[in-house]
């Protein structure tokens, strides 16, 4: 009725239309879909999935082009190395480990080609410092680029849980392109958990830190695999490879991202400083009190300002900053701010929440034969056995149960109420109603308040409702707000009476009914917001004016300056300026501002 109204014959030429958002005919969109499938696969999951934890140790070192550091050094830094000769407890060493250093070799001849002879005596003394336990490891894949250099061991009685093992790696330095800056990376298949390891060195200095920032996402883009291979799990381990959903939709064929991982670690030299030098900062570092300046960190302010490491998590940081340091000290280096730069984070893809847990994440501070103090984390990281033909038995029952649910059953919803009233509603203070939604039904309902050819949007714009749109699983539900708020850019037509704090609004769902809600209030009229040309005529309180008088008072004389206006300043010349510059020098009297208002 509402629309017919506004455009005769609309309504039904809507109804027909099987292309119009109001059709009953619109079939539930695929993100319903893929949010029900996804539901309905993890309640199933035990069925399919078999999980355990294992541990994954992963440090980074900036060596400061150095030689190898002696197997106690490394093995202060690795932490669970055994000592000497001693017995080897094999279940406590952790399943992985993960080194990645930086600056390991920055001469003229390393832009042209890898040192390897640098990166094996590091890894000879890596090996030496795992005393007996190096017996219980086997090098599982390096990978270098100049002064980076990342490699992966493995514990031996897990190195057949290991496969679809990928390296790559990509300078992002000079020119955008050669490798004194950039990352190398390594993605492997642990059981069917993929993993994502990448080791990056940024750019350097505490002005840099956009160019930072555009090298992550830089790296991002450009750090890939190989292939997707048919029968390569994906990562989200609910929905099967070639699936019309989630991970499953991977074009096997299509290179693989750094993303295209249930976990991905990203760890090494990040170089971000803190953000403001301030005169006491060397004192607070002396003191122990650098916790306090961890609000200053790049790193941590470009992550909750959404600019780089969008998604990404860190443990507590506890240790002092890790940069500079004068070699072969505790003392930093004066003409540098102490800095956070040597960091471990990791992502995981969405489904896969909570399956990393830091249980350590230090600096290790006794070392000094670099700038940098090298760090390590301790991880547990979830990993899972998929049984892949159960998987596809579940995933094709729920498809069908989604098939007879789309075919048999209409969504349906209970709706509160169908008005929505206001009561008195005065300029600059908003007034919130709720009114619940529920799904009654056995399908999701896919909802949303939709436009019509008598307006634009979908609501008034003194009307806000939250939330405008979503799903509800069956029995779920939601508490619809509506908001009013008229403002300088509404008041006008409601206060000349041209306009009504009145409207119809359209909730329509999804392959369902539409329902019709009435909105109302009673706006109380206010000078505030009017036009000074209309203010200018009016011989008394707009409140008190209908719209015949305005419609009057338009073609009448008219004041020298609004009454309202005149009334604000002589209160003002009569009360105020005995007070100087009080008068804007202390807060304002709120409950005078409304009654002033009134």
């Amino acid at each position: 009725k509402a629309i017919d109204s506004a455009v005769p014959g609309a309504a039904a030429d809507i109804a027909d239309n099987p292309l119009s958002p109001l059709s009953p005919q619109h079939r539930v969109s695929n993100t319903t879909k893929e949010a029900w499938v996804l539901h309905s696969l993890k309640s199933r999951r035990t069925e399919f999935l078999k999980t355990h934890r294992i541990n994954a140790f992963v440090g980074t070192w900036n060596v400061n082009k150095n030689a190898a550091a002696s197997s106690s050094e490394i093995a202060e830094w690795l932490g669970f190395a055994s000592k000497g000769s001693g017995q080897v407890e094999f279940e406590k060493l952790p399943e992985l480990v993960v080194l990645g250093f930086q600056e390991m070799e920055a001469g003229a001849e390393a832009f042209v080609y890898n040192n390897e002879v640098k990166a094996g005596e590091w890894s000879e003394a890596v090996e030496q410092a795992l005393g007996n336990a190096r017996y219980s490891y086997s090098t599982l894949v390096s990978k270098q680029l100049i002064g980076m250099f990342i490699k992966v061991y493995a514990r031996i009685d897990v190195l057949a849980h290991i496969r679809y093992v990928q390296t790559a790696s990509v300078g992002c330095g000079i020119m955008g392109m050669v490798g004194n800056k950039g990352a190398v990376a390594v993605r492997l298949v642990y059981m069917d958990t993929p993993l994502c390891l990448v080791c990056s060195h940024l750019a350097h200095g505490p002005t840099q830190l956009e160019r930072r920032n555009e090298q992550f996402h830089d790296l991002c883009k450009r750090l890939s695999f190989g292939e997707q291979e048919p029968g390569m799990p994906t990562a989200d381990p609910l929905i099967p490879t070639g699936s019309l959903f989630g991970s499953g939709q991977a074009t096997v064929g299509r290179p693989l991202s750094v993303f295209d991982s249930s976990y991905l670690l990203w760890f090494g030299d990040l170089n971000y400083r803190l953000a403001i030098d301030t005169q006491d900062m060397d004192l607070v570092v002396r003191r122990g009190e650098h916790m306090s300046l961890l609000g200053l960190d790049q790193l941590r302010i470009a992550m909750m300002n959404k600019q780089a490491f969008v998604g990404f998590e860190e443990a507590d940081i506890g240790f002092a900053p890790t940069y500079k340091y004068l070699l072969g000290t505790d003392e930093y280096d004066a003409s540098r701010r102490p800095s956070w730069c040597d960091r471990v984070l990791w992502w995981t893809h969405p489904g896969c929440e909570d399956g990393i847990r830091s249980t350590e994440y230090t600096a290790v501070q006794s070392l000094r034969t670099s700038d940098h103090k090298p760090v390590r984390s301790r991880i547990s990281v979830g990993v899972w056995k998929t049984d892949v033909d159960k998987r596809q038995s579940a995933y094709l029952e729920v498809l069908r149960e989604l098939d007879r649910y789309e075919n048999e059953c209409i969504p349906t919803a209970v709706l509160e109420s169908t008005v929505v009233d206001f009561g008195d509603v005065v300029f600059g203070r908003m007034v919130r109603r709720q009114m619940k939604l529920s799904n009654s039904g056995q399908v999701p309902l896919e909802y949303s308040f939709i436009a019509t050819p008598a307006r634009e949007d979908y609501a008034p714009k003194w009307l806000r409702i939250s939330p405008d749109s979503g799903m509800l699983l069956p029995g779920q539900d939601v508490q619809l707000e509506f908001s009013v708020m008229v403002d300088e850019t509404t008041s006008a037509p409601l206060s000349a009476r041209v306009d009504d704090l009145a409207d119809i609004l359209v909730l329509h769902l999804t392959r369902g009914r539409d329902y019709f809600i009435q909105v109302q209030g009673n706006y109380v009229p206010s000078v505030f917001g009017m036009s000074l040309d209309v203010l200018v005529h009016c011989k008394k309180a707009v409140r008190h004016m209908t719209r015949a008088d305005f419609e009057q008072c338009l073609v009448s004389g008219q004041f020298s300056v609004p009454k309202c206006i005149w009334s604000m300043t002589d209160f003002l010349s009569r009360y105020a300026v005995e007070r100087g510059y009080s008068l804007f020098y202390w807060p304002g009297d709120r409950e005078l501002a409304r009654r002033i208002k009134e």
